[in-house]
């Protein structure tokens, strides 16, 4: 999945002339904690939140300017990137956000929150259903021995994802219908190990 379906378009910008009291005022009226810094619509560095409580002392309001304190230089993707390869480089970087930008002109913004936002969404999480959690046999078709008593108790699978823990890698299946505890049972008595229904 890539970012463009989940960055944020509809973007504030500030240009680098601009008082760092204004950036402060957009930021809370638009209940931003990034602004994209635009000249002559290229993009040129990102200012945030964090930046700005940092350079602030109240001396200074007035005197400093957005281009005093903005990154000219910040990690970007394009809007090809996938959604996990954005998350990798917010992680790695320990950063709040990425700007999206092609041919030097910024086109959004993905920052955590909207990561999260696409894997909860994605993960199924706030729909009606329960996890059922596994540890599959070690042999090749128990994957799809599990799927099968899942859709055989008339469950239906929203998502599906894996824990790595050295030889037990325990799978999820977040799941609507059915009967959780029948399958639960079910995959129980054919020797599967470590199962668990998470409500």
């Amino acid at each position: 999945m890539k970012v463009e379906s989940w960055m944020i378009k509809d973007l504030i910008t500030i240009g680098r002339d601009a008082g760092i009291r204004d950036a402060l005022m957009i930021m809370k009226k638009h209940s931003v904690r990034h602004l994209p810094v635009v000249e002559n619509t290229l993009f040129i560095g990102l200012v945030t939140l964090g930046d700005l409580k940092q350079a602030i002392l109240a001396s200074m309001l007035e005197t400093l300017k957005v281009s005093d304190v903005m990154i000219q230089n910040p990690y970007t993707i394009s809007c090809d990137t996938t959604l996990e390869k954005a998350a990798l480089i917010i992680y790695e970087k320990n950063i709040g956000c990425l700007p999206v930008v092609e041919d030097g002109k910024i086109l959004g913004i993905i920052t955590v929150n909207d990561i999260l936002k696409a894997f909860i969404d994605i993960m199924g999480v706030l729909k009606a259903g329960a996890r059922i959690d596994v540890i599959l046999k070690s042999v090749h078709g128990s994957f799809d021995e599990v799927v099968s008593i899942i859709e055989q108790e008339g469950s239906y699978i929203i998502s599906a994802g894996m824990t790595i823990n050295g030889d037990d890698n325990a799978h999820h299946f977040r799941i609507s219908g059915g009967n959780a505890s029948a399958i639960a049972e079910e995959l129980t008595n054919l020797g599967y190990r470590g199962v668990k229904v998470i409500e």
